[in-house]
């Protein structure tokens, strides 16, 4: 609900809407960013069907089935981008839960949308504090770098549940500085690798549930890290399809939020050959999509969301405006981030836990309703059993 998926010069509202994800005019829609003169070939037809079969699937494994011990006495803060965006503090809930069965002490320090540099003052709150282990939360390194290098300097570990290290492309190219950096799974190791397979994933619903002719108006995070990666992986691979055609992108940053809505619904008339509505956060449905679909004649519309938070598992349910979302696990990503910090306390190199994707829709995959998306593994099972030293 991730963990939801930060340029480093954004406003840092954008995390509360990656929960649980190149600035050049903000909100302002853009035509054609992928062309569909010629038809799709059977080949490119074919993969997306098979991917989308498989992505029902999902591409979960077990966690690893073994490790050191529990560190003792370690005393670990969950920093947050936001406490108020629910999907952020049930993440954070998940870390501390998987912290308490450690033993470790564990608490979360709201970062307030970084309000005058709320984010860099929970790091600091937590160094002078003592903690050993710090967990970001939807907060990425560049932002916060000078108070990482401080809390290293002071013998803090640093985990990522779902934050860019300095090191990538969209921070600041400098040296990294995360102990524990998110990574799901060997074949998705770092964290631009999930979010440009998330995106690639719902291109290839698109193209499939339109046998090779989607005609995409997409909605997408603008000038924000983990948006940039789910929006190339999408564009990319619609690319592919030759009957296939981005007729407009409406480009949100966090700013443009208020006013979704009306910029949704502006795009959506102005789009009367689009057959697929691609929303790039889930957040957006809250914001202002989903009641816009809703009242929508246009009811020919397949309509592709993203991460799977609570209230958007209810608008798929319901029927009506999203349809579809991708299940990556909050709880399973949490045990894990806390299984990378425990290996580093320890001395170890971080283990790749089996993290996947997972499409959801009303009729496979769905959780029951209230209930958030845990994914089809017993992380929590199988980390105990690795944590307590027992065979599985």
């Amino acid at each position: 609900m991730v963990n939801a998926p930060l340029n480093s010069r954004a406003s840092l509202l954008s995390i509360l809407l990656a929960a649980c994800l190149s600035p050049a005019s903000c909100g302002d829609a853009s035509p054609g960013e992928a062309g569909g003169a010629s038809g799709t070939s059977p080949a490119v037809l074919d993969a997306a069907v098979k991917a989308v079969e498989n992505g029902y699937t999902g591409t979960y494994s077990e966690p690893p089935s073994s490790g050191p011990a529990p560190a003792k006495d370690e005393n670990v803060w969950v920093i947050t981008a936001w406490q108020q965006v629910r999907a952020l503090a049930y993440q954070a809930e998940q870390l501390t839960e998987a912290a308490t069965k450690l033993g470790w002490k564990a608490q979360v320090c709201d970062g307030l949308n970084n309000v005058n540099g709320g984010m860099s003052t929970c790091v600091r709150q937590a160094t002078a504090a003592g903690a050993t282990g710090i967990v970001l939360v939807s907060v990425d390194c560049a932002p916060v770098r000078q108070a990482l290098v401080e809390a290293r300097k002071a013998g803090v570990k640093i985990a990522s549940f779902s934050g860019f290290d300095c090191d990538d492309p969209t921070q600041d190219g400098s040296s990294p500085q995360f102990d524990a950096p998110a990574g799901y799974s060997a074949d998705m190791p770092r964290l631009a690798d999930f979010y440009t397979r998330l995106g690639a994933m719902r291109a290839d619903l698109a193209i499939a549930k339109t046998q090779g002719k989607a005609k995409v108006l997409h909605i997408a995070f603008h000038g924000i890290s983990f948006g940039d990666y789910v929006a190339k992986g999408f564009t990319d691979r619609i690319a592919t399809c030759g009957g296939c055609e981005i007729v407009n992108t409406v480009k949100i940053a966090p700013a443009d939020v208020p006013n979704l809505r009306q910029k949704f619904e502006t795009a959506l008339v102005q789009a009367p050959q689009a057959n697929v509505v691609a929303v790039d956060v889930d957040h957006f449905f809250v914001a202002g999509v989903q009641p816009a679909l809703v009242s929508s004649p246009r009811k020919d519309l397949v309509v592709i969301g993203n991460e799977c938070q609570v209230d958007n598992l209810d608008y798929i349910r319901g029927g009506k405006g999203q349809q579809y979302c991708f299940g990556a696990s909050n709880g399973y990503r949490a045990y894990a981030t806390i299984d990378a910090l425990n290996r580093v306390f320890n001395g170890e190199q971080v283990a790749p836990a089996g993290i996947g994707i997972q499409i959801v829709d009303k009729d496979r995959n769905l959780p029951a309703p209230g209930a958030e998306y845990v994914g089809p593994i017993d992380f929590a099972a199988a980390y105990a059993k690795t944590w307590n030293g027992s065979p599985r």
